[in-house]
């Protein structure tokens, strides 16, 4: 009873966030995406620090679930909270829901839940620096290509922006277990490195997002998100910290059964019509004043 009420107050709390920063990003010039201005523009708006309130509310209220509940229930009962977000973005965005991006959402629910259910179990181990030089390298290299695509004067689809945010959290997650592991086993050095690494991910994270966010649809961003975020750092878990993967065959076809109806699910969702950042500067914004 506690774990579902806190689930449901995280549920809410982060896609009432998303909504929010949703509507204070649609208030600023397209043309600041995916730029530092931006942000300092959303930095006078009172209900942009409303939205970063109730973001860290989330987190919060997530990481309390996992204290009282696993993650085989906090990580599908999180993703349901998508099906909230087209509610609020209908109320408030004015993003009709379809049927075809609702019943993705569907999908993506029930696959996560079953990628979920077999997780590895926690290990308090630390790899090389050689897989985890390769593994930052490439997360790193999706977080940040947008902004190279946009410096170069390349239209950027707010999909692939969703996509690069995704890869910045599944750093950020990464990140976040390297610091509780140096604490567990005392590497000081290494904390303080993942400490600063994080804080810069994660503003390169939020930027991506808000931009995505001006010009796509509030639950196809998320649903992105969400779908990168949750697979990449368990797809990596056992390279960096030997978490390993169960083998008996009913558990590997589960897992791979959660995957293809993540795939298929994404596919669903993708396929809600979307406006490039660069097509939307001539475009007024679609969020209520």
């Amino acid at each position: 009873m506690v774990a579902g009420l806190i689930i449901a107050a995280a549920a809410l709390t982060a896609n009432l966030a998303v909504v929010l920063t949703a509507i204070a990003a649609r208030r600023e010039p397209k043309g600041d995406a995916l730029r530092l201005t931006l942000l300092t523009r959303l930095l006078r708006r009172r209900l942009w620090w409303l939205a970063v309130g109730l973001d860290f509310t989330g987190v919060v209220l997530k990481t309390a679930a996992l204290l009282v509940a696993p993650l085989t229930v906090v990580a599908p009962s999180m993703t349901l909270g998508l099906f909230v977000l087209v509610v609020f973005a209908a109320l408030w965005l004015g993003e009709r829901p379809k049927p075809t991006g609702v019943f993705g959402i569907a999908l993506i629910a029930g696959g996560v839940a079953l990628v979920a259910l077999h997780a590895p179990e926690r290990e308090v181990t630390i790899a090389g620096p050689i897989p985890w030089a390769i593994s930052v390298g490439v997360l790193l290299g999706g977080a940040v290509v947008v902004y190279l695509l946009s410096g170069w004067g390349k239209r950027v689809d707010p999909r692939l922006i969703a996509v690069s945010v995704g890869f910045a959290w599944a750093l950020n997650g990464l990140l976040a277990k390297l610091i509780a592991d140096s604490i567990d086993v005392g590497r000081w050095l290494l904390l303080s490195v993942a400490i600063v690494s994080a804080i810069a991910v994660g503003t390169l994270g939020y930027l991506a997002k808000t931009s995505a966010l001006q010009s796509g649809r509030a639950a196809m961003v998320e649903s992105i998100v969400a779908v990168v975020n949750t697979l990449v750092p368990v797809a990596l878990a056992p390279v960096l910290f030997a978490e390993a993967w169960p083998t008996d065959p009913a558990s590997a076809i589960q897992l791979g059964g959660g995957l293809i109806l993540v795939g298929i699910g994404v596919w669903f969702v993708t396929r809600v019509q979307t406006t490039t950042l660069e097509r939307a500067k001539a475009k007024p914004t679609t969020a209520k004043a």
